[in-house]
């Protein structure tokens, strides 16, 4: 319950700052996931890109809404494990999981209470709208929950409003894009050109629509 509050509390506190402060497009938002489980996965250049993500929901599913974070940050002290807890909705994810029995059994029990999960397949930040490598870590948590879709979404422009190293954004535009649904292929070796595919394609939607919008307002 008051976990709920908080998150809830959260959402109507950030939301509005996010949309406000930052310009953007969403292309295909009917493709978003309606309940849980189900696990989004974007393309991760800035500080704003669970921020953002969690934007894109109305408030009534904030308490279903949750994020992967890295442990040794979010979650090093008490303090910050209860706010990245019950405030942001973040769940612990080891960036160096030796030594951890099991570094994805936070993210299967999110799933199995059918939360909504926000994922980065690379892991940490990269330059602003390059896509980096694609870890396997997605692939053996879709293994272990086959039933539930995973949801692409390409992030553009969020890498130069607050890339990494920076703590203050810059209010830019950005585009969004999501994709089809899908499940991850039976071969690890595949599932990285796999979702390297997915973001390419995406990719070149949202540029195909960033063009098409400066011609308008060219002729406007």
């Amino acid at each position: 319950m008051l976990r709920d509050v908080c998150r809830t509390f959260f959402a109507l506190a950030v939301r509005p700052v996010t949309l406000l402060w930052m310009g953007f497009t969403v292309r295909n938002r009917e493709l978003l996931p309606k309940e849980g489980p189900a696990v989004i996965i974007a393309n991760h250049n800035s500080h704003l890109d669970a921020l953002m993500l969690m934007s894109l929901f109305p408030v009534q599913l904030a308490s279903d809404l949750c994020a992967a974070a890295a442990a040794d940050y979010f979650f090093r002290n008490r303090a910050s494990r209860f706010v990245s807890e019950h405030f942001a909705g973040l769940v612990p994810l080891e960036r160096k999981p030796q030594g951890v029995k099991d570094p994805l059994a936070p993210l299967v029990r999110a799933l199995q209470v059918k939360k909504i999960l926000i994922l980065f397949p690379e892991g940490s930040r990269g330059s602003p709208d390059a896509m980096g490598e694609i870890k396997t870590g997605l692939w053996h948590l879709a293994r272990r929950c086959p039933d539930v879709p995973i949801h692409p979404v390409y992030l553009h422009g969020l890498g130069r409003s607050m890339p990494k190293g920076a703590w203050i954004p810059v209010p830019l535009f950005a585009d969004i894009c999501v994709g089809e649904a899908f499940t991850a292929t039976e071969n690890k070796k595949d599932f990285p050109e796999q979702v390297k595919g997915i973001f390419v394609g995406l990719r070149e939607q949202t540029l195909a629509g960033i063009t098409a919008r400066y011609e308008d307002d060219s002729e406007n």
